[in-house]
C-alpha cells in the first residue's frame, strides 16, 4: 500500500452530502441515550433545556459559517484558532476534542447502538459496538466519497425513523406530563443543557471537510440553513413526545426505546431501532472516521504528530494509518468505557472548548479583518456574526464550568489528560510554525 503526505482530493462533496453529514454529527447515538439522563436532572424542562442548548450551539454556527465559507480549508477547527490566534491554543482544543471523543463519543455511540441491537439479535452491547467500528473503519478505507454516499442514505432513514416517532407517539402525549417545566429551576435547566449540548452540535465541523466540498464558500452556508431547523424541528418534537408519553419518572434515566415500546407496534419498533437508533449511532460514527484523519494531517503537516499519520493511500486517498489508529484505539477503550451516564458529559468538555476557541478565530478575523476577507460575501451582517461570537465564547465556558461542577472528578481527569497534551505539544514544535497558508 502506497502512501503519500499529499492527500488526494475527491472535491465532490455536495449540498445535500454536506446535510447528510451534518445532520448525522448532530443525531447521534448521544439523543437515543441523553434524553433520558436530560429528563433525570430538568424533568420536563428537558424541552426548554434541547431549546437553550442548541440556541446556544447556533450562537456558535454562524461565526462558524462565516470562517468556513470565507476560508475553505482542512481542519478548519484546528486551522483558524492556529492562524487567527494561537497554535498552541488551537492545538489544546484539537487535543481536549480528541479525548472527549474517544473517551466519550465513540464508547457512547457504539454502546448505544449495541443496547438498541441486543432487542434483535443475541450479542452483547460491546460485541455489536466492535463490529460497528469494524464496519465504518472498513468503509473510510476506501475514500471520502463512498463514506459520504453511504451517509446520505443512512440520513434519509434516520429523518424517516424521527419522523415516524413523532407522529406516531403524538396522540399517545397526555398534557399532565408536560406541566411545569421550571419545576427544576434553572440550575437544573442548564445543567441538562450542558448534557444535550454535544448532541446539538455536529454541523460546525462540516468546516473540517471544507476542501472536500464543491463551492464550500456556497455549501457551507446553505448546509447550515437547511440542517439547523430541521435538527431543531425533531428533537423539541422527539423530547416532547418521549416526556409526553411516558411522563418524568417513566423516562428519566431510560432510552427512547422505552417510549417507543409505547406506541409502537414490534413492526414499527424494529424500524425505528434500525433506521432511527442504529443509523443515528452509525452515521455519528462514520462522520467521526470522516474527520479524525482531517485533524491528524493537520497536525501532521505542523510537525506536531508523526509524518506518518499524515500519510495517505495512493488510490483511495485516505489515511489508514490514522483510520487504524483510531480504530484500534476505540475499540481498546469500548472494551472498559466510562460509566455509561458520564460519557456526554465527557463529550460536552471537548465539544464546548472547541467552539470557545473557534469563536475567538472569528473575533479575530472580523476585528482585524486579513486581506482576502470579503465581508460582503457572508450573508449576515458581520456586526451580527460578531456579536454571536463574543456571546457564544461566556456561554460555552459556562457550559464546562457548570458541567465541572457536577462531574468534577471527570472533569479534573479530562483536563489532566489535556495538560498532558499541552506538555507534548511544547517537546514536539519547539521552534516550529504552524502552516498557516493551508487556510489561506
Amino acid at each position: 500500500m502506497a502512501a503519500s503526505n499529499t492527500p488526494q482530493s475527491d472535491a465532490d462533496i455536495g449540498l445535500l452530502d454536506a446535510v447528510a453529514i451534518e445532520v448525522g454529527l448532530i443525531i447521534g447515538g448521544a439523543l437515543f441515550a441523553l434524553v433520558g439522563v436530560g429528563v433525570d436532572i430538568a424533568g420536563t424542562g428537558v424541552v426548554v433545556s434541547f431549546g437553550v442548548a442548541i440556541t446556544i450551539a447556533v450562537l456558535g454556527l454562524v461565526p462558524t459559517a462565516m470562517l468556513g465559507a470565507s476560508f475553505p480549508t482542512t481542519c478548519g477547527h484546528y486551522r483558524y484558532p492556529a492562524r487567527f490566534v494561537s497554535p498552541a491554543l488551537a492545538f489544546l482544543a484539537a487535543w481536549g476534542l480528541g479525548i472527549s471523543m474517544f473517551a466519550g463519543g465513540l464508547p457512547l455511540y457504539a454502546l448505544t447502538a449495541g443496547e438498541y441491537l441486543t432487542a434483535l439479535i443475541p450479542f452483547s452491547a460491546t460485541a455489536s459496538g466492535i463490529g460497528l467500528l469494524t464496519l465504518f473503519f472498513v468503509l473510510n478505507l476506501f475514500g471520502i466519497r463512498l463514506a459520504a454516499k453511504v451517509q446520505l442514505l443512512m440520513f434519509v432513514g434516520l429523518v424517516v425513523a424521527l419522523g415516524a416517532f413523532v407522529a406516531f407517539g403524538a396522540p399517545t402525549v397526555e398534557a399532565a406530563n408536560l406541566t411545569s417545566p421550571f419545576a427544576s429551576g434553572p440550575v437544573g435547566i442548564l445543567a441538562a443543557a450542558g448534557v444535550l449540548y454535544f448532541t446539538c452540535l455536529g454541523a460546525n465541523f462540516v468546516i473540517d471537510i471544507g476542501g472536500d466540498l464543491r463551492d464550500a464558500t456556497v455549501t457551507i452556508p446553505r448546509s447550515f440553513l437547511l440542517s439547523i431547523p430541521l435538527v431543531f424541528l425533531l428533537y423539541v418534537s422527539v423530547a416532547a413526545v418521549a416526556v409526553g408519553s411516558l411522563g418524568v419518572e417513566a423516562m428519566a434515566g431510560q432510552t427512547l426505546e422505552i417510549a417507543a415500546e409505547r406506541f409502537l407496534s414490534p413492526a414499527f419498533q424494529t424500524v425505528f431501532i434500525i433506521c432511527g437508533a442504529l443509523f443515528a449511532v452509525a452515521t455519528s460514527l462514520n462522520a467521526t472516521f470522516i474527520l479524525i484523519p482531517k485533524y491528524a494531517g493537520a497536525l501532521a503537516d505542523d510537525g506536531v504528530f508523526p509524518a506518518a499519520l499524515g500519510a495517505t493511500n495512493d488510490r483511495f486517498g485516505t489515511a489508514h494509518w490514522t483510520l487504524l489508529g483510531t480504530y484500534l484505539l476505540s475499540a481498546a477503550i469500548l472494551l472498559a468505557p466510562l460509566p455509561f451516564e458520564q460519557l456526554g458529559t465527557m463529550l460536552a468538555f471537548g465539544g464546548a472548548l472547541v467552539v470557545t476557541v473557534v469563536m475567538l478565530a472569528a473575533i479575530s478575523v472580523l476585528r482585524d479583518p486579513p486581506s482576502e476577507f470579503d465581508p460582503g460575501a457572508f450573508p449576515v451582517s458581520t456586526r451580527v456574526v460578531y456579536a454571536m461570537a463574543v456571546l457564544a465564547v461566556p456561554l460555552n465556558l459556562l457550559l464546562i464550568a457548570l458541567l465541572a461542577t457536577q462531574s468534577t472528578t471527570l472533569f479534573l481527569a479530562w483536563a489532566g489528560l489535556v495538560a498532558l497534551g499541552v506538555l507534548f505539544y511544547h517537546l514536539r514544535t519547539d521552534g516550529i510554525e504552524p502552516n498557516a497558508e493551508a487556510v489561506e
